[in-house]
């Protein structure tokens, strides 16, 4: 291993250098506090920075560290033997002092190999294709399967180049309604709302498929329209719907009715509508709006179009021209609907309040018009916002005679007991009455009233209601959650023993991840055997709910994890695991990595199931699992693993920064890759993290800068230190490249990697820092340096005086300690000019920190 200070220094300014680096600098966690003291002996400050580093933010566990009085002796007697035999060529102490306090941050020695490589998952080799076969493929799969819009993307992704070129409109067109996340597109009905993601995503749809050759079509264009609608960009819709018009291509009224849909929601928006819609009626009577059925045919005024525009005049009150387009409806020969009575009931309600509402739906029914659940939904919600009592009252009563039952989240909301509800809607048809009550025992849960529930189910039973599947479902979860297990299980035997009702796999869900929550994995697993018993199949919410339970409760037993996942993945029809499975997963082994190493087998497994992630189960990693991944590598001793768990989270961070955010916020993980890579003496390693980490604008704390620091002394690059030091502390020249400390390309990064980020410059680094100097004989950087420091801190206090905190404040200040060492440690050197540096340097700190003056 290569030293950190220079063979010139006695082994006592050795130790006194390394004591600032640890002593002087905030204490980063409660497991690095232990070794924060000040310690007098120099063998033990060496011991000391070695901890600090190495070992700081809790993955050192106390008792794994010999005494430092045991270290020091053994350093010392080691050290006098070596004095003795050649006083005149000293050799450094600090390679015994390492090799003796070298932080054994876990043991790695593997646990005995058991046979649990055969449950190890066996990743498919992709092999080389026909383009034409691959595109053929993809296609084949994304019209049959019900991919969602992330397996979709992902899929995507993954297509060669070569293979683009082979996908027809329909295929691209297909694959960004998936992406969107539309009901038409999706067999599951999957409708998760868009987000800047989903946008970028289907940019890059486009891009890829224009640089294949292939010519967008109307419906590739009215994905994009809707999609910026979705997201309330407004301006990039109406320009892709333009974009579109210039290309030749004849719209349909979709598009233009997605606009005027995105409008109407908006009351500012209310011109832009009009606009809209004045453009629809123009198109038509020009020709330049097609049908969707057919290019040759004129589009005609459409019931959602209308619908979509009266919206948008109710919504500001405009109630005249709400008449004239009713009017101009009837004219076109397209019979307005209940929906369309709602929309403008809806405005009447927000602008004109309840009586003017009531009158609105008195004129519906005198109309011909059907008052549904919607309606009354609109009504109840307007007469609980005006304290309106009899209102309420009358309304309910009303919806019984009509068999209609209002919704959980409106019957949540009314000033009424449950009871009082069922009084009141007493006359509702018999075979609407459980649903009644499997609605307010919805809106009773929606409360967290778990009493309510039961008091609901035992009124439910003494009015002879028949339960059925839905209202035991509810039963039960409410029991669960007021973690009232026992009593749960005792209710599903007495339910379903009799077999008047059979359990679906619904509930055998919820009596699942009921016993998970809680620990019982007996009866967990009984469940699940219970329910196979009964030829129902396990779905993904149960694997995961038993994958969770035993990672939380049975962490030592790795076995069982591997077991579940593959069966999981193995079972007919496969389950697809999702984002939660694999947390639950790298959790597992990660808690374990804490206590024993992992076998060869299981490691095999761990790195099967990261790489099929993205690979064969096309599932987005989140920050929770890339923290768990590197917890679990790193836990594990794989550098390499950990590492590439770290480059794959850099590259998600170039389209979702959220991600890595979330990770950083968090910096252990990371911290512990550093200390790792310094273990394993992978310098070269330990830089690359610290520079991809100031990439990503989010600052290292200072003990990650100091392991950075550490990394280019051990590869006697003192020049990077150099430029690692000056970048940090300088802002950067606009306009002027060439400069160090406008921070020009190197080893440690990119020229944008190199910013003013004094706030990780701590009094720790700085003592780093000038140890460093020290050791390779650049004293005359040492006042320049000081400098620098002294000047950043300043402009620092500044900018941030009331951001950063005043422990954070008091680091960025030379204290007593740290001069002190500084002196003596230069006081040892043998050259000359270190005894004149002392007097310029304390006559510098006299006058900028005089505090820091020892007496």
């Amino acid at each position: 291993m290569r030293i950190l200070f220079s063979d010139r220094l006695s082994s006592r300014p050795i130790g006194l250098l390394v004591d600032i680096s640890i002593n002087c600098g905030q204490d980063f966690s409660e497991a690095g506090a232990m070794h924060t003291r000040r310690v007098r002996l120099a063998g033990s400050w060496s011991t000391t920075w070695s901890r600090g580093v190495l070992g700081g933010h809790g993955i050192i566990q106390s008792g794994q560290h010999r005494s430092l009085s045991e270290l020091y002796n053994q350093a010392m007697k080691k050290q006098t033997d070596k004095d003795t035999k050649d006083r005149a060529n000293p050799q450094p102490l600090v390679d015994t002092i390492q090799s003796i306090s070298q932080p054994r941050i876990r043991t790695r020695e593997p646990a005995a190999d058991d046979p649990i490589s055969r449950w190890s998952v066996k990743k498919e080799t992709n092999i080389a294709k026909d383009p034409k076969e691959v595109a053929g493929s993809y296609t084949l799969q994304l019209h049959e399967s019900s991919w969602d819009g992330e397996e979709t993307w992902m899929r995507f992704s993954r297509l060669p180049r070569k293979s683009i070129p082979y996908l027809r409109d329909i295929d691209v067109n297909f694959t960004l309604a998936r992406i969107r996340g539309t009901e038409r597109a999706s067999a599951q009905g999957n409708r998760a709302a868009p987000t800047s993601i989903t946008l970028t995503r289907m940019l890059n749809v486009y891009e890829t498929i224009k640089q294949a050759g292939i010519v967008p079509d109307r419906f590739t264009y009215q994905e994009l329209i809707a999609v910026n609608v979705s997201l309330l960009k407004f301006k990039h819709a109406r320009e892709w719907l333009e974009k579109m018009v210039s290309q030749g291509i004849k719209p349909t009224i979709r598009p233009y009715r997605t606009l005027l849909k995105g409008y109407s929601t908006r009351t500012d928006e209310i011109d832009n509508a009009r606009r809209i819609w004045q453009d629809i009626k123009n198109g038509i009577e020009r020709g330049l709006i097609v049908s969707e059925n057919s290019e040759d045919q004129t589009a005609k005024l459409d019931l959602s179009t209308f619908t979509c525009y009266i919206a948008a005049e109710s919504n500001v009150g405009n109630f005249s021209k709400v008449l004239d387009i009713l009017d101009e409806m009837t004219a076109a020969g397209v019979v307005p609907d209940t929906t369309v009575r709602n929309t403008v009931l809806d405005g009447v309600l927000r602008l004109k309040g309840l009586d003017a509402g009531l009158q609105e739906a008195r004129l519906m029914e005198q109309s011909g018009f059907k008052l549904d659940g919607y309606t009354y939904m609109l009504l109840l919600n307007t007469a609980v916002g005006e304290k309106r009592g009899d209102d309420i009252r009358s309304l309910l009563a009303e919806a019984a005679a009509r068999n209609v039952v209002p919704p959980a989240r409106v019957i949540q909301k009314l000033p009424l007991n449950p009871f009082a509800v069922l009084n009141i809607m007493a006359n509702i048809h018999e075979e609407y009455k459980t649903r009644l009550y499997n609605t307010l025992i919805e809106a009773a849960m929606r409360r967290n009233d778990f009493g309510q529930v039961l008091r609901i189910v035992g009124h439910l039973r003494s009015h002879n209601v028949t339960a059925n599947v839905v209202t035991y479902t509810m039963l039960l979860d409410a029991l669960n959650k007021a973690k009232r297990l026992e009593q749960a299980k005792d209710m599903f035997k007495k339910i379903f023993d009799t077999g008047e009702l059979k359990p679906d796999a619904h509930i055998f869900g919820i009596m699942i991840d009921a016993c998970g929550r809680h620990g019982d994995i007996r009866g967990m697993f009984w469940f699940k055997t219970e329910m196979r018993k009964r030829g129902l199949v396990a779905g993904e919410f149960i694997y995961n709910s038993v994958l969770a339970a035993l990672s939380r409760w049975r962490r030592g037993n790795l076995q069982a994890v591997i077991m579940v996942a593959n069966e999981m993945v193995r079972s007919k029809p496969p389950v697809k695991p999702t984002t939660r499975t694999l947390n639950a997963i790298f959790a597992a082994f990660a808690a374990q990595t804490q206590h024993r190493g992992l076998g060869e087998g299981e490691l095999q497994f761990l790195r099967a199931w990261y790489s099929d992630t993205s690979d064969t189960y096309f599932v987005t990693k989140d920050s929770y699992m890339y923290l768990l991944a590197i917890n679990a590598f790193v836990g594990a001793g794989c550098m390499e693993d950990a590492m590439g768990v770290f480059l794959d989270m850099m590259r998600h961070a170039e389209w979702n920064p959220s991600v890595t955010k979330r990770v950083l916020a968090r910096p252990q993980c990371i911290l512990d890759i550093m200390r790792l890579a310094i273990e394993r003496q992978e310098f070269d390693t330990t830089l690359r993290v610290w520079k991809n980490w100031l990439r990503l604008r989010t600052l290292p704390p200072g003990k990650a800068t100091e392991m950075a620091l550490f990394a280019c002394d051990q590869m006697s690059r003192s020049d990077i230190a150099q430029e690692i030091f000056h970048g940090l502390l300088t802002r950067p020249i606009t306009g002027d490249s060439s400069s160090v400390d406008a921070g020009k390309s190197s080893e440690v990064g990119d020229v944008e990697s190199m910013e003013f980020c004094p706030g990780i410059v701590d009094e720790s680094v700085l003592a780093m820092y000038i140890a460093i100097m020290v050791k390779h004989n650049h004293l005359d950087t040492i006042i320049p340096a000081v400098e620098l420091w002294t000047t950043a801190m300043q402009a620092m206090d500044q900018d941030d005086l009331t951001s950063i905190g005043s422990e954070i404040r008091m680091a960025h200040k030379l204290s007593v300690p740290t001069v002190l060492k500084v002196i003596e440690l230069l006081r040892e050197h043998k050259d000359s000019a270190a005894t004149k540096l002392i007097a310029e340097l304390l006559a510098y700190i006299e006058k900028h920190f005089p505090d820091a003056i020892p007496v």
